[in-house]
């Protein structure tokens, strides 16, 4: 099944929904900043009308003060100063009306026009009375008051009052419908949000649909893998038995050709010891590759002291280290139990230090250090030498089968023996490090679970046998 374009949609979808999320956040913002200006744009046009009416308002009532003063004056001094305050006056209800027409809404436009021409008739009553006045008639300048003035200004205060409730309403009835348009733009910005959701979770389902069903794919093929694995390891070791087989009687018959005499001719003898060398060298070949084979599959849980296994591994070793001039130091503490047979734990040991050996020889001042010790809950095996070391790309490679660097091809060995290494380590439940420095040495460390000493199998410690008991048990166990 191919998921490139189940994917591809999924990916779409998810940015589908980030960018609906985000326009909706963008809009919902926009739209309360908007939401919010007009608000108070609303709130303070109303408060500029009520403040304009409410001046109109009291202008108009100064007014009535004003003219009643210029009919109190007793010569034309007071009668002009009262002539200049009702003018002052008059000019600023002009002023105020001037400026209320500007922002005024459409709806009091009917009331304003009865509310301007009462202010235009209260403006010539105004002049009328002060006209009585200068020509000193009294009485009929306060008759004209009583009877002109009061009752206009009456009107235009209750005009003035019924355009602040409609200034009021219609601020009221404009916020309202902000309030409306607000809840639903709110109502709006959660319904896609909520879509959002819907669309980000139906994806998230079918991408854990793809995920378990790729999940599943995987398992079945690493178990497909798994049996293709066991049946290539077993025909392996077949093949190697069946190798094995004819191998053996030919080392033989070579052996007897060569020593019975018979062969007088030495380039004769030369070539049967070629023979004899290669096949000793393929039998060599074929059991290596039985303990690879084998050395990924677990058996019975033993435990085995590693200790001893390093231990009895040493005096083989030491001796081909001595042949060759290579130190050999040791540090092994004592009683260090791990859940691997002691006999895998030779081939683990062998395995490291005969390569450590192998690759110092030669080197000025050759010296493999060997230490075994605890840290923590783990069993560590660590083979150090300053011998030729590696580069990166060999370490890329150093566990592959059958894998030589191309600097030490030229030294004995069938490149098998690390890769077996690596399975007994990891069938057991431990782990292989290389550190390496291409000609400053190497450090090879195994560290495998600690075990109590109890669990040691029939409780009794490990014993030291001979080289060729060793090699045999360990071919066996293999």
């Amino acid at each position: 099944m191919s998921s490139r374009t189940p994917l591809r949609g999924y990916r779409a979808g998810f940015f589908f929904v980030v960018v609906l999320l985000s326009a909706v956040t963008g809009f919902t913002l926009w739209t309360e900043m908007r939401t919010g200006r007009q608000v108070d744009g609303l709130v303070g046009e109303a408060l500029n009308r009520a403040d304009l009416i409410g001046r109109i308002r009291v202008y108009v009532m100064s007014l009535e003060s004003a003219i009643e003063a210029h009919i109190r004056a007793t010569d034309d001094a007071e009668r002009k100063e009262a002539d200049a305050v009702m003018e002052e006056i008059l000019s600023d209800i002009r002023l105020a009306s001037d400026a209320y027409t500007r922002d005024m809404p459409l709806g009091e436009k009917a009331v304003w026009l009865r509310f301007n021409a009462a202010c235009q008739g209260l403006a010539d009553q105004v002049r009328a009375a002060a006209v009585f006045s200068r020509q000193r008639e009294a009485e009929r300048a306060r008759r004209h008051l009583v009877e002109g003035i009061r009752p206009m200004a009456l009107e235009v205060d209750a005009l003035a009052g019924q355009l602040a409730q409609e200034n009021s309403d219609g601020t009221r009835e404009l916020l309202g419908h902000l309030a409306t348009l607000r809840v639903r733009n709110t109502a709006l910005g959660a319904g896609a949000t909520l879509l959002a959701i819907l669309v980000s979770m139906l994806v998230g389902l079918h991408i854990m649909s793809v995920l378990r069903r790729q999940d599943a794919t995987i398992q079945g093929q690493l178990e497909e893998l798994g049996r293709h694995n066991q049946e290539l390891d077993s025909f392996t070791r077949r093949v190697a038995h069946d190798l094995m087989s004819p191998l053996a009687p030919l080392k033989g018959y070579l052996t007897l050709v060569r020593r019975s005499g018979e062969v007088k001719n030495p380039g004769v003898l030369e070539m049967l010891a070629q023979c004899e060398s290669s096949a000793v060298r393929m039998g060599e070949l074929i059991e290596a590759l039985l303990r690879f084979c084998r050395a990924g599959t677990r058996g019975e849980h033993t435990a085995g002291e590693l200790d001893t296994a390093v231990s009895t591994l040493l005096l083989e070793v030491s001796q081909t280290a001595a042949a060759q001039g290579v130190a050999l130091e040791r540090e092994l503490e004592a009683g260090v139990a791990v859940d691997c047979p002691g006999q895998l734990l030779q081939v683990v040991a062998r395995n490291l230090l005969s390569n450590a050996v192998k690759y110092t020889a030669g080197r000025p001042e050759p010296r493999v250090t060997v230490r075994v010790a605890t840290a923590g809950t783990d069993a560590v095996l660590e083979v150090t030498d300053n011998g030729l070391g590696m580069s990166a790309a060999t370490q890329a490679s150093l566990f592959q089968p059958f894998f030589r660097a191309p600097e030490v091809r030229g030294i004995p060995g069938h490149g098998l023996g690390l890769a077996t290494t690596r399975r007994v380590v990891e069938a057991h439940g431990g782990t292989l490090v290389v550190h390496s420095e291409e000609g400053k040495g190497t450090r090879m460390t195994v560290r495998f679970p600690k075990v109590s000493g109890s669990t040691l199998t029939g409780g009794a410690p490990a014993t030291v046998e001979s080289g060729q008991n060793r090699a045999s048990a360990a071919r066996k166990a293999l």
